[in-house]
């Protein structure tokens, strides 16, 4: 599944329900993001994993872009962008009203809103878990 369709299934499911919905979150510099969800899941993401599938539009066209997918493999290659240690590392993050968190990354970019819907999906949608 795209990272675009990933985005459009979670923004279907209702913010109300308990698998959508953060009983608590902890974001640190080590060890990324952990959420507890109300229905007793527990999520954790690493930094670069969150980088890598930010929703904002900038980077949504960016991996589009600079996916490659060489014939006899069958295999993507999502490129990261240059100077990627600053890039996973966090200087801020904020909740964005009760459906989101928004985090400012070490390189300056802060315009990926992660819904917490869309972070329910990913965890569940990623082969290695996050």
């Amino acid at each position: 599944m795209t990272e675009d369709e990933l985005i459009e299934q979670a923004l279907k499911q209702p913010l109300t329900a308990d698998a959508y919905r953060p009983a608590n979150l902890h974001l640190d510099r080590k060890e990324g993001l952990r959420i507890d969800w109300a229905d007793g899941r527990v999520s954790r993401y690493s930094l670069a994993f969150l980088r890598k599938r930010c929703p904002c539009a900038t980077c949504r066209t960016t991996r589009q872009e600079k996916t490659v997918t060489p014939a006899h493999t069958g295999l993507s290659l999502t490129v990261l962008p240059a100077g990627i240690d600053r890039a996973t590392q966090f200087a801020d993050a904020k909740l964005v009203g009760n459906y989101a968190i928004q985090i400012t990354w070490g390189d300056g970019h802060s315009t990926g809103i992660y819904d917490f819907r869309y972070l329910r999906v990913i965890d569940e949608h990623s082969s290695t878990g996050a």
